[in-house]
């Protein structure tokens, strides 16, 4: 890679700098914790869904309708 800037950046550009890096990373922290967020929500449900079946399975009496014996 090449420097096409030969001098350091004056007090100003560095603050700049900085506060674009500073927005930059912060932007990433919200989309990670977004993200966190989605795949704990997402567990949650496969976790619900998995012990009603399992819930419905064990009780086969209880979920099962008057219609669908055909009475």
């Amino acid at each position: 890679m090449t420097d096409f800037r030969s001098q350091p950046l004056s007090p100003a550009e560095l603050a700049a700098f900085r506060a674009r890096q500073k927005s930059r990373s912060r932007a990433l922290a919200v989309v990670l914790l977004a993200l966190v967020v989605l795949f704990f929500a997402i567990t949650i449900v496969k976790i619900r869904n998995q012990s009603a079946m399992r819930a419905a399975a064990s009780h086969p009496a209880a979920s099962a309708s008057p219609l669908a014996e055909g009475k």
